[in-house]
């Protein structure tokens, strides 16, 4: 009997979202606020990017331990008026069309749900190339991604998408393609299926 490893994609539901209710440019992550997240380096980077007279403004919704080390190092690096903690928000993936930019600076990761969410809301994304995020994005194609904990490129890559709107709605137009063709729950339904006949 030959024994054969088959991959199933992840698979997301189109879901509600919200009008933009923001009037700034808008830069945001939705994730669960620990260390693995990489938001410590997300802020760093944030304020090398602000240094370049940028006006936009950085969106963190989500709770956990690492929320108030991360208010500290914001007021450290005087980033009070362009940073706000949204803590956690109740249906959070309904807000992405406030943000012009997603970003997800992760340390580690599997396969990612906020960015399949942000692909559906047709975002582009700056994401860290770990786990299963370069199986949803090829760099410069469905987005930019960067080296994990490298402060200079994940700054550099969201100063490119700030100062680019062609490219923001390419890559934006692209994720959201990639994501519905080869995310959709239907075909991680069909797939999963497929393997019991």
């Amino acid at each position: 009997m030959s024994h054969k490893l088959r991959v199933v994609k992840n698979g997301i539901k189109p879901f509600n979202l919200l009008p933009c209710a923001s009037t700034n440019f808008t830069v945001g992550t939705l994730a669960e606020l620990h260390k693995i997240k990489g938001l410590d380096i997300l802020l760093k980077a944030w304020a090398e990017f602000i240094k370049t007279g940028a006006t936009a403004k950085l969106v963190i919704m989500g709770g956990g331990e690492e929320l108030e080390n991360l208010k500290l190092q914001a007021r450290s690096y005087k980033l009070e008026a362009s940073v706000e903690f949204k803590g956690f928000v109740e249906n959070a993936r309904a807000h992405l069309k406030d943000f012009d930019i997603f970003v997800l600076p992760s340390r580690s990761e599997n396969l990612p749900y906020a960015v399949l969410e942000a692909g559906l809301a047709g975002l582009s994304v700056v994401a860290t190339s770990v786990g299963g995020i370069p199986e949803i994005i090829e760099n410069g194609k469905e987005g930019l991604l960067v080296t994990p904990e490298n402060v200079d490129d994940l700054a550099e890559a969201i100063e490119t998408l700030y100062k680019d709107s062609e490219l923001r709605k390419t890559l934006g137009e692209n994720l959201k393609k990639k994501v519905s063709s080869e995310f959709s729950i239907e075909k991680m339904v069909e797939e999963t299926l497929s393997l019991y006949k």
